[in-house]
């Protein structure tokens, strides 16, 4: 019993640890054929049940996992728009396959972009990381991190500014 219980916490452990990485473009490329929050949550919520009871039959790489998380995202948008297909103020079905196939053609770039900005955030000094991650931090305000700082909030946000121009020059948005 030993031995199930922990290939199966492992399972369990590989699957959420996917679902974390990819969770952002997920839900980005279902957002982009939903419109309405509680039908996209409902939605994402969907594709997570689904691809835990198929993660059995995954075969491929982490960058794979959010592809096929995608597609299953697609089916579920699909049975979703079904649903809603009396109401007139729904898009037309080829129409959203358009949005879906060019939403699949973008993770990868999203990938790529993201790997690039992780090396410019690696390229930062140690302050400036940690200024970045505590300013972003939701728990956070500027207002509270500059008063932490000793510093004025107009002093922070000249820093947060020189750090996010150094950071768009670093991965290419700016020349």
């Amino acid at each position: 019993h030993f031995t199930l219980k922990n290939k199966h916490q492992d399972k369990h452990s590989d699957f959420l640890r996917l679902l974390a990485k990819s969770e952002p473009v997920l839900r980005a490329y279902i957002r982009a054929q939903v419109h309405d929050y509680h039908n996209l949550s409902e939605i994402v919520q969907n594709v997570y049940i689904t691809g835990w009871k198929k993660f059995s039959e995954f075969r491929g790489s982490e960058e794979d996992f959010t592809k096929w998380l995608c597609v299953i995202g697609r089916f579920e948008t699909l049975k979703y728009r079904q649903s809603l297909a009396r109401n007139r103020l729904v898009l037309a079905e080829n129409l959203v396959n358009q949005i879906a196939d060019e939403g699949l053609e973008e993770i990868s770039q999203y990938n790529t972009w993201i790997d690039k900005l992780e090396g410019c955030i690696d390229k930062l000094t140690h302050s400036q990381r940690d200024l970045i991650k505590k300013a972003y931090s939701p728990e956070s305000s500027i207002k509270d991190l500059a008063k932490e700082m000793n510093k004025s909030p107009d002093a922070l946000y000249q820093s947060l500014h020189r750090i996010r121009r150094r950071l768009s020059l670093c991965i290419g948005l700016q020349t």
